[in-house]
C-alpha cells in the first residue's frame, strides 16, 4: 500500500506559488517517470503498517536531485524543503532522508534505475535528441608517454556500435 500520490498535471493546485514554467526540467522528469509502465515501478508491498511513499515520487526526487548534482540523502531532503521545483514534484510532501536512502539502496531500485536509463535512451532517440552515431563507449586511455596505440580509434567505435545497439535492445526486451 502506498500513500496517496497524484501527478502534478492531474491535481488541482490551490497554492499558485508552486507552479513552474512549462519548459522546466522538473516537468520533463515528471513526464518521463509517468511514462514508464506501472508494472516496472510498483513492486509488491505490504498492506499493513504505515503506507510507503510512492515509488514514482521518490524516483522523480532522485532524478531531479541528480540533475542538480545533489547526491546525499540529507541534501536531497533539504532540496525538497527549499526548492520550488522539487516541492512541485513531491506535491510539498515531507520525505525524510532515511526514506530516500532506503529507496536508493533497495535492490529493486537499482533494477528500476537501469530500466529507466534504457527507457530514457529510447525516449531521447525517438525525439531525435540523440543520434545513433553519438552513442559510443569512450575507452580513451592516455598514458604518460602517449603514443598512437593509447587512443580509441573511429574504426573500433564503429565495429562495436552494432553490439551496443544489440545490448540495449536485449535489455529493453527483458
Amino acid at each position: 500500500m502506498y500513500k496517496q500520490y497524484n501527478t502534478p498535471e492531474t491535481a488541482f493546485v490551490l497554492n499558485l506559488d508552486f507552479d513552474i514554467s512549462p519548459t522546466h526540467d522538473a516537468r520533463f522528469i515528471s513526464l518521463f517517470v509517468d511514462s514508464n509502465p506501472d508494472e516496472e515501478l510498483l513492486p509488491k508491498t505490504s498492506h499493513t503498517g504505515r503506507p510507503a511513499h510512492h515509488p514514482r515520487m521518490l524516483l522523480k526526487m532522485i532524478l531531479f536531485a541528480y540533475s542538480r548534482k545533489v547526491f546525499s540523502g540529507r541534501k536531497i531532503a533539504q532540496l525538497n524543503e527549499e526548492s520550488i521545483p522539487m516541492k512541485w514534484l513531491t506535491r510539498d510532501e515531507y520525505v525524510c532522508y532515511r526514506s530516500i536512502n532506503a529507496f536508493r539502496v533497495h535492490p529493486e531500485t537499482s533494477i528500476l534505475i537501469q530500466k529507466a536509463f534504457i527507457y530514457f535512451t529510447f525516449l531521447l532517440s525517438d525525439h531525435d535528441l540523440i543520434k545513433d552515431d553519438a552513442l559510443y563507449i569512450d575507452g580513451t586511455k592516455i598514458e604518460a608517454d602517449a603514443n598512437r596505440y593509447s587512443f580509441v580509434w573511429r574504426k573500433a567505435v564503429e565495429r562495436y556500435e552494432a553490439k551496443l545497439d544489440e545490448n540495449i535492445q536485449i535489455m529493453y526486451d527483458e
